[in-house]
């Protein structure tokens, strides 16, 4: 079923790409507050329905079913943030898995990178993780309708590292 699909595909964006983990100071920080459900909605395009992960260290948007049967459309966005105190905060742009390829990309924080399928880039989830001082901010998509645009994933990191506390 494709909707385990997209949720299994979040998991291994999730710890591969994003970390797998944050810190202390990372659960101070409403996860679900760095993108808006309504950013979420235009993203996947559809209403998606909002849940904090009962670790409290990743808030999920997914998209809400529409259709029936074979019709129906996936997708979710993932959101973590992992600080300078956590251990995985040195592995900042480094994937964890040889399948996976990171690019980095400019105007989106101090440094960003983009991880993808190194053998079909275009299909299935996309995950980038972005800078701002001693945060990254981590967010994974995948959606039933590839590609999952990298556009989109720098614009909702851009506005997350915006709303995040001050120092």
């Amino acid at each position: 079923m494709i909707h385990v699909d997209i949720k299994l595909s979040l998991l291994v964006v999730g710890l591969l790409f994003l970390g797998g983990c944050t810190s202390r100071a990372a659960t101070k920080i409403d996860l679900c507050s760095l993108i808006t459900k309504e950013e979420a909605a235009a993203a996947l395009g559809g209403d998606v329905e909002v849940t904090l992960r009962p670790d409290g260290k990743v808030c999920a948007y997914d998209l809400v079913p529409a259709g029936s049967g074979k019709a129906t459309r996936y997708g979710s966005i993932a959101v973590m943030v992992v600080t300078s105190d956590s251990v995985e905060f040195q592995k900042f742009g480094v994937s964890k898995d040889a399948r996976t390829a990171a690019k980095p990309v400019s105007g989106v924080g101090e440094r960003a990178v983009i991880f993808m399928s190194k053998e079909r880039p275009d299909d299935g989830a996309k995950a980038i993780q972005a800078l701002k001082g001693n945060v990254y901010v981590g967010i994974g998509m995948g959606t039933s309708t590839t590609p999952v645009s990298e556009d989109v994933l720098k614009t909702l990191a851009m506005k997350a590292l915006s709303r995040l506390p001050a120092k």
